[in-house]
């Protein structure tokens, strides 16, 4: 059910409906755990088993098309001592990836070497000085990990140096592919493999359990690699789904085990509780911190903390990210700040596609000032760092829009793109910049519909404040690990009073919140970030209602319930 009325953050909010006969349906569930359910498209018993199941069971490795012959290679190379390189993305997916082959192949005998590319040197995926340095140092087989799957002259370069090439990737395969010994991709025309959603370190680790079921054995255990399989699946946000699902919920474990010194020392800088990390903390925490390396100078300084054999080696590592999330942050502060500007100042809040460049947009930060952006607008959004002679962007979607498709549209402009349906990047010449904005354009115009451009907040369900309580909080739990496809519950709840409001945050730019329900529930704390604006607003006793996610609030040894709002109005 949709309202008419607008709220703080200028959004309509649609509460999802469940029929009744299917919650009727599901007797021993409790009726929000059976619409959650719903929603979330489990709603069959087999679905729901599986949903729940905490069985460790993957998909054989070799139904994927290329595993066989990769495998076969890989073993000669190890047999013969060929000198290998791990080639990887400078994310978190691409980092954790080549982690995961250096030590998984190394341990089963392999010489191998990591190669982590810097993003503003070297730009995105394969590129032929690259390969020219790492024939230079003997390298006869190169495996790619994230990235590749659109290298076409780069990997026809390998070849002619004398490079055999593994591409491992999961990015959508583009009409023509390269030519490699083998391509691992789920996605790739002529895959059988049942589940498509894998991300890189996904595949890297299925690439690994294929190497040992041909014997390659090591002192390795599964739950040594698998928790940089949940760093890397749900901070490159992989659909928490099937296999997926399975993956990160035993990394989980392995991850609280916290026996890589690197995720002891990551934990700490991040202020978590040791043994207590979700995926949330990930998306949130761990992951934006993994990822600051690569997007303020060089992602290989996130490697030697997932390698780091020294707990205090990995402490001074861990303290390198924090400072590099913290430049981070106030980079895409800035950056946030003037492309607003630049939307008002050029008047495309109301275009179907925002598209917009600068000098001084950092090719580091534009694809999370674009997220926010689309956030904001409720428009695709492009945002492309200008340089001299290239230019390099970042483009994210709304449901049901892909990015990647509008970019395919444009592959004639490009010297290299690639990407999901929902996020891409790009190199393009910057004389052909004007061109791209154009045709972007005439095909938001032709496919993108009024109604995926309707700003709004979808809701689960609604709430009476008085039920909300630790018992709630506990059930909802029973549906982690929450992230991409299977996102945090998204609640709604009606006539609450303000009888508290302070800013919070070095800033101010943050809201705490005291709240009583009209019914009686409460009182309760509420945290509302990025509405620290706000404040004076509620300097008298307000009744609103809110939108938020109910989570537990750890200090000092000590748990509160608290709501996280997402957003609220006035109530009726």
């Amino acid at each position: 059910m949709s309202t008419p009325r607008l709220s703080a953050r200028n959004k309509r909010w649609h509460v999802l409906e469940t029929p009744p006969e299917f919650i009727a349906a599901c007797r021993t569930l409790p009726p929000l755990i059976a619409a959650l359910l719903y929603q979330r498209g489990v709603r069959s018993d087999a679905a729901m088993r599986e949903f729940f199941s905490a069985d460790y069971r993957l998909n054989d490795p070799f139904s994927m098309r290329g595993m066989e012959t990769a495998v076969q290679r890989i073993a000669a190379a190890i047999h013969d001592h060929e000198l290998m390189a791990v080639y990887g993305d400078y994310d978190t997916d691409g980092v954790t990836a080549v982690t995961l082959l250096v030590q998984a192949i190394g341990a089963m005998g392999g010489l191998i070497q990591p190669y982590v590319p810097h993003r503003i040197r070297e730009g995105y995926g394969l590129n032929i000085e690259a390969i020219d340095a790492l024939a230079r140092e003997g390298v006869r087989l190169l495996i790619t990990v994230d990235c590749g799957i659109s290298n076409v002259r780069e990997a026809a370069h390998a070849r002619a140096v004398g490079i055999d090439l593994i591409i491992t990737d999961h990015h959508h395969p583009p009409a023509r592919l390269p030519d490699a010994v083998a391509i691992i991709n789920p996605r790739q025309p002529g895959c059988s493999y049942p589940f498509k959603h894998l991300v890189g370190v996904g595949i890297a680790f299925q690439l690994v359990r294929a190497l040992a079921r041909r014997g390659f054995r090591s002192n390795l255990q599964k739950d040594d690699l698998l928790d940089v399989v949940a760093l890397g699946t749900v901070t490159d946000m992989g659909p928490l789904i099937g296999e997926n699902r399975v993956l990160v919920t035993h990394g989980l474990k392995a991850l609280n085990a916290a026996q890589r010194p690197g995720v002891r020392a990551l934990i700490q800088a991040a202020g978590m509780t040791p043994g207590k990390v979700t995926s949330t903390d990930i998306s949130f925490g761990l992951g934006p911190r993994l990822n600051a390396s690569g997007r303020i100078d060089n992602a290989r300084l996130s490697y030697e903390l997932l390698l780091a054999e020294e707990f205090e080696t990995a402490q001074r590592l861990a303290h390198e990210l924090n400072l590099q999330n913290r430049q981070r942050q106030e980079l895409s502060k800035t950056v946030h700040e003037q492309a607003s500007a630049q939307i008002q100042a050029l008047g495309k809040q109301n275009q179907r596609l925002i598209i917009l460049d600068g000098t001084d947009y950092p090719a580091g930060v534009v694809g999370l000032v674009a997220a926010r952006l689309v956030e904001e607008y409720g428009r695709p959004t492009v945002l492309i760092e200008r340089g001299e002679r290239w230019s390099r962007g970042s483009a994210r979607s709304v449901p049901g829009f892909s990015i990647i498709d509008a970019l395919t549209d444009c592959a004639d402009l490009f010297e290299r793109f690639g990407g999901h349906t929902e996020a891409a990047g790009f190199t393009i010449a910057t004389d052909r910049l004007p061109e791209l904005e154009e045709r972007l354009l005439r095909y938001a115009g032709k496919h993108l519909s009024d109604d995926l451009l309707m700003p709004g907040i979808i809701i689960d369900a609604e709430v009476p404040p008085a039920s909300l309580s630790y018992e709630l909080l506990g059930e909802l739990a029973k549906l982690e690990p929450f992230g991409h496809g299977n996102p945090q519950p998204v609640l709604m709840s009606r006539r609450l009073q303000v009888t508290g409001a302070w800013p919070r945050g070095s800033n101010g730019q943050h809201l705490k919140l005291r709240l009583i329900g009209a019914d009686g529930g409460g009182p309760f704390d509420a945290i509302a970030f990025r509405f620290g604006h706000l404040a004076r607003y509620f300097e008298q006793p307000r009744w609103i209602d809110i939108v938020y996610t109910l989570e537990a609030d750890e200090w000092n040894g000590t748990s509160s319930l608290q709501l996280n709002v997402k957003d609220f109005r006035s109530a009726r």
